[in-house]
């Protein structure tokens, strides 16, 4: 009997202990629960927390734009390629020229200058005037303009286009109906092309082909400025140009680059 009673005691004060445990973890964990909740409504934490989120934010949005700046380097190194390419093209093209053909130009003389037979005497005689004076504008370069010429162009292989351009500029300038002053007007714009002077650049290649329009450099020159534009965004202009190519100059490599870059344009 006293083995029951104390059994029964035993597992009685048990029973006790266990739900006072019970009751004492209970209480913790709801303390617990109560400080993480104090701890959330907690305006400092909520602060740093919502700035956190804004930096994670900022820091995607600028890995966003590294990308897009490295798309357009990836852009702009192609073109400088390309235009480094046809440069150099152009240069070897000249330098495998036979001597004494190296640069020449063709006597300015437009189609205006073969006047057809007219009636009048007077008219005849004075499209025979203007067909002498334009042929006679551009005369055959003499060793001095061959001896500058070369000069500058030698800067040009040297790298040296600052000096190369001004050397140019002060050529036709100086020898503004030699046969070789289309020549130097076009060097000059692509030496300031390399310069990062694209309105300087723009004015020499217009000069080849205005100034100059049957001269061999002319087709070069509307090309590498209908290029220019192109890059430049200026579309409109940029058609105007290879359009023009085109109707002057329809047979020849500009003419077959400026046809394609024509199409792509129109197919955007």
């Amino acid at each position: 009997m006293v083995k029951a009673l104390t059994s029964a005691m035993a597992l009685l004060l048990a029973v006790v202990g266990f739900s006072a445990t019970v009751q004492a973890a209970t209480q913790s964990l709801e303390q617990r629960v109560e400080r993480l909740e104090r701890r959330a409504d907690n305006p400092v934490l909520i602060q740093l927390s919502r700035r956190l989120a804004e930096q994670q934010r900022q820091i995607q949005e600028l890995y966003g734009e590294i990308d897009r700046l490295k798309y357009q380097l990836s852009q702009t190194r192609d073109k400088m390629a390309k235009q480094y390419q046809e440069t150099d093209e152009r240069i070897n093209q000249l330098e495998t020229r036979p001597a004494g053909k190296a640069v020449t130009a063709v006597p300015v003389v437009s189609s205006e200058a073969v006047a057809p037979v007219v009636e009048s005497r007077e008219a005849t005689k004075e499209a025979a005037a203007e067909s002498k004076a334009k042929t006679h504008a551009i005369h055959p370069a003499t060793a001095e303009e061959k001896k500058a010429y070369d000069q500058a162009f030698g800067l040009i292989k040297k790298s040296d286009y600052k000096s190369a351009s001004e050397a140019f500029a002060k050529f036709k300038k100086q020898y503004p109906q030699s046969e070789l002053a289309s020549n130097a007007s076009y060097w000059e714009g692509e030496s300031e092309v390399i310069l990062g002077h694209e309105q300087k650049a723009l004015e020499a290649f217009k000069m080849v082909y205005e100034k100059y329009p049957d001269s061999s450099k002319a087709p070069d020159a509307l090309l590498r400025s209908a290029d220019m534009h192109q890059e430049m965004g200026q579309v409109k202009e940029a058609k105007a140009l290879y359009e023009k190519l085109l109707k002057a100059f329809p047979k020849g490599k500009a003419a077959t680059k400026a046809e394609q870059r024509l199409k792509d344009l129109k197919s955007k």
